[in-house]
């Protein structure tokens, strides 16, 4: 079967290109709708001839949408009572996948998904709007992620039913803080900031070779968590979040990198090496030494893994100064190398047993300290700067799906899609908008062939018509 188009377009004066290219824009995605909605309703009528008429008793015809790139489709597709199960159902859709039929496909939440990773919700309804036949508000695309975050959120709660695909000997753990403005009720409830917790995990490290000859730093398999939760939720729902990467089970050492705050690195269920990271272990000194040949003399003695003569110098200088405010910070320097002594040697300094990578050769052992530029990768640079404020579970959610994209590894659980948990109910017609895009009236003459193979894409997903756009 094939579905012809008959087109008739006038090319007699064309007075402003762009506007020309914007019509046969619209006037495509016009055309690609009809070509669906054809498709869908043809291979309708197909089913319900080809039923089991005493199973499927046809109960008449309902109207529904989806929004897809093309813009929203409206179609009909006829619904059945189904005598042995007692229910009503619609062929087509179990045809096309066994999940419902909603208001957005799965391609669109992944493109979306993909945009806000990098751009504000005002940005990407509108990049969405120019340069697809849908037209969306920022409002929408809020909505979009906070029911997406949410579900990612609740996959990382619960305790992965399989181990992780990866097996490694060696695991390294990075963690670090990032303190984000907040907005509303939660700014007055918790002040005017909140720090939001990041840690990534990874097996070792890559390295690549550029076209100009040097060498990038890539960490294998990467996989971040992030979110404002407690510091005991944050240490439950990150380990979740690597035993469903992970098969940690086959680990022999982890190495865990941190600035030597307290919910990173005072963890007593923690079977990691523990290292204070090199930059803010160096940092310290700058910060706490204004003497520039006694803060060489400290960095000297914490280079050459000298730590019990690095204190022992430090309280020596606390008790020849008498500058008050001099002693106070002196005092803090030596509080926090002595309360993080047994961090400060690396853990190839340590002499304990190192085990191979997993690729020896080609995934390198890490010497820590990337965590640094991965808080402004995954978090700082989307959700800091323009005056953004944030509430906390809104926060979390988009923190959710930053975490996501950044990852490079795969979860043993990644078969399931987010958008696959979101609500069940089809929607009505009565519920999208009248028209997408300009609505542009156009005819054509073009012989479509019938592929519904192809549709089966838009409709990979459960959908979301339980959010209200």
């Amino acid at each position: 079967m094939s579905i012809t188009y008959k087109i008739e377009i006038d090319n007699s004066k064309i007075e402003n290109f762009p506007e020309l290219v914007e019509k046969a824009f619209v006037s495509a995605m016009e055309f690609g709708k009809a070509v669906v909605k054809d498709h869908l309703e043809a291979l309708d009528e197909e089913l319900m001839l080809s039923r089991d008429t005493k199973k499927y008793r046809h109960k008449g015809s309902r109207k529904t949408a989806v929004k897809t790139k093309l813009g929203t489709i409206e179609y009909s597709r006829r619904i059945y009572f189904d005598t042995n199960e007692k229910k009503h159902v619609y062929l087509l859709d179990e045809a096309l996948n066994p999940q419902n039929i909603g208001l957005f496909d799965e391609a669109m939440c992944k493109r979306i998904e993909e945009m806000i990773c990098n751009q504000s919700f005002r940005e990407t309804a509108s990049s969405i709007s120019e340069n697809t036949g849908l037209h969306i508000t920022p409002q929408t695309v809020w909505n979009i992620v906070q029911e997406m975050g949410r579900t990612e959120i609740e996959n990382s709660k619960k305790t992965p039913q399989n181990k992780g695909a990866i097996e490694s000997k060696i695991l390294y753990e990075e963690a670090d803080g990032d303190w984000l403005k907040l907005q509303g009720e939660d700014r007055k409830k918790y002040g005017a900031s909140k720090e939001m917790k990041i840690g990534i995990v990874y097996d070792g490290v890559r390295h690549i070779t550029q076209k100009n000859g040097e060498i990038r730093r890539e960490l294998d398999n990467k996989a971040a968590y992030a979110s404002f939760e407690p510091a005991g939720d944050f240490r439950k729902h990150m380990e979740n979040m690597t035993a469903s990467v992970y098969n940690t089970d086959e680990i022999e050492l982890r190495v865990k990198n941190g600035d030597g705050a307290q919910w990173i690195q005072k963890n007593d269920s923690c079977n990691c090496v523990c290292v204070l990271d090199e930059f803010h272990r160096n940092k310290k000194i700058t910060e706490c030494v204004s003497n520039k040949e006694i803060a060489e003399n400290l960095r000297e003695l914490l280079l050459q893994n000298r730590f019990d003569e690095l204190l022992d110098c430090i309280e020596a200088y606390i008790n020849s100064t008498e500058d008050e405010r001099e002693r106070a910070k002196l005092q803090e320097l030596y509080s926090y190398y002595s309360e993080n002594k047994e961090a400060l040697a690396g853990y190839y300094d340590r002499g304990i047993e190192i085990p191979p990578t997993r690729e020896p050769g080609i995934i390198h052992h890490a010497n820590l300290g990337s965590m640094e530029g991965n808080v402004f990768t995954i978090i700082g640079n989307r959700t800091k700067g323009r005056r953004a404020c944030w509430s906390v579970n809104g926060g979390n959610n988009l923190a959710a799906l930053l975490c996501r994209h950044y990852s490079t590894a795969i979860p043993a659980s990644s078969e399931t899609s987010v958008v696959d948990t979101v609500a069940e109910s089809p929607l009505s017609a009565s519920k999208a908008p009248k028209y997408d895009g300009k609505g542009y009236e156009f005819y054509g003459n073009v012989t479509i062939p019938n592929a519904p193979s192809f549709i089966k894409a838009i409709f990979a997903s459960k959908p979301l018509s339980d959010l209200n756009f």
